[in-house]
C-alpha cells in the first residue's frame, strides 16, 4: 500500500508507517503493518475509520495481540490499538462502564479494589476488554458475557449504536462481533456482584497461582491455541497424540501445557501454523476429533 505521509489522518494520537507486529503480540511474532495507528480519542477513531472507508484500506484492531498471529509478510492495511481515552473505568455502585482499549487486569483489579466481584475467574487473561468481549474470554466455568449489559460500536460509516447482551450472540469463544470486522468496540457496560475485597482479593490469588503453576509464562505465547471439544479439553487430546514438546523451528508444544504453542526464540508464524497442522493431524489421527483453532489469524 503506497501513501504519502501527507495523505494520512491528522490526529492527536500516533501514526506510525511500515511497524514491525513481532513487539505489538503475544507471541513475538509478526511481519510489518503498512499502518500502526492509536487514535488518542473517539475524534481520532472517527478520522482514521473515514480514512480507511475512503481509501478501501482493511483494518485490524489489535488490543493488546494476546490471541493473534500475523503473518510473516505483514498486513496490508491499518492496525489499531485503542489510546488512553478509551481505558477509562468508572462505576456507579454495582455497575461498571469501561473503556475497550482498557486492560482486563487493569479492570479486574479496579473491580477488587471497589469491592465488587465477578470478574475474578478471567484473572491472568493478558487481554484488552474489547479484545475479551469478540472471544466471550472464559475461564474457570465463568465468562465475561455472564456479566455484560451492553456494548456501545462504532463501525466503518463511523456511526454509534448500542447493543444489549441479547444481540450479541454470545457462545464458546464467540460472539457476534467476530462476524463484524468493521466494527470497533468503543466500550461495555457490565454488572457485577457486591463482595468482600478480602474473599475477592483471596479468590483471585488463588487463580493467578494455579495459572503460573499450569501454563508456560516464562517463554511468548498467545494462551490456549485450540478450542475445547465437547469430549474432551484439547491438552488432554494434544497430549494423547504424543504432542507434548512438538517443535516446527522454534515454535514448540508446551511441555507444561499441551495446548499452548510456545516461542522458544525466533519462531515465525510459518513455524506456528505447520505446527498447529501437524497437531490437528496427529489429534484426528488418535482419535477422531478435529480441532478448531481459537488463535485469530490474521
Amino acid at each position: 500500500m503506497q501513501i504519502r505521509e501527507d495523505q494520512l489522518p491528522k490526529i492527536k494520537g500516533k501514526t506510525v508507517v511500515h511497524q514491525s507486529m513481532e513487539n505489538l503480540t503475544s507471541l513475538k511474532i509478526g511481519g510489518v503493518a503498512d499502518l500502526f495507528i492509536v487514535p488518542e480519542d473517539l475524534e481520532d477513531l472517527k478520522l482514521i475509520l473515514s480514512f480507511c472507508k475512503r481509501k478501501k484500506i482493511p483494518f485490524f484492531v489489535i488490543g493488546n495481540g494476546s490471541k493473534l498471529l500475523v503473518p510473516d509478510e505483514g498486513f496490508k492495511g491499518v492496525m489499531i490499538k485503542l489510546g488512553d481515552s478509551f481505558r477509562k473505568i468508572e462505576n456507579h455502585k454495582e455497575e461498571i462502564k469501561v473503556g475497550a482499549g482498557a486492560d482486563l487486569s487493569t479492570l479486574i483489579n479496579f473491580t477488587a479494589q471497589k469491592g465488587l466481584s465477578g470478574l475474578e475467574s478471567l484473572s491472568g487473561i493478558p487481554g484488552t476488554v474489547g479484545g475479551a468481549m469478540v472471544r466471550n474470554a472464559s475461564a474457570f466455568g465463568q465468562s465475561l458475557s455472564q456479566r455484560v449489559l451492553s456494548v456501545k460500536v462504532l463501525n466503518k460509516g463511523e456511526t454509534y449504536f448500542v447493543l444489549s447482551d441479547k444481540d450479541m450472540n454470545f457462545g464458546y469463544r464467540t460472539s457476534t462481533f467476530l462476524a463484524h470486522k468493521d466494527w470497533v468496540i468503543i466500550e461495555v457496560n457490565l454488572a457485577l456482584s457486591s463482595g468482600k475485597k478480602e474473599d475477592i482479593f483471596s479468590r483471585l490469588r488463588e487463580i493467578r497461582k494455579r495459572k503460573i503453576l499450569t501454563q508456560p509464562i516464562s517463554f511468548p505465547s498467545a494462551g490456549c491455541v485450540f478450542k475445547n471439544p465437547s469430549s474432551y479439553p484439547a491438552g488432554y487430546l494434544i497430549q494423547q497424540a504424543g504432542c507434548l514438546g512438538l517443535r516446527m523451528g522454534d515454535a514448540q508444544v508446551s511441555h507444561q501445557h499441551a495446548n499452548f504453542i510456545i516461542n522458544k526464540g525466533k519462531a515465525t508464524a510459518q513455524d506456528v501454523l505447520r505446527l498447529i497442522e501437524e497437531v490437528k493431524k496427529r489429534v484426528r489421527d488418535r482419535s477422531g476429533i478435529s480441532l478448531e483453532p481459537e488463535l485469530e489469524i490474521i
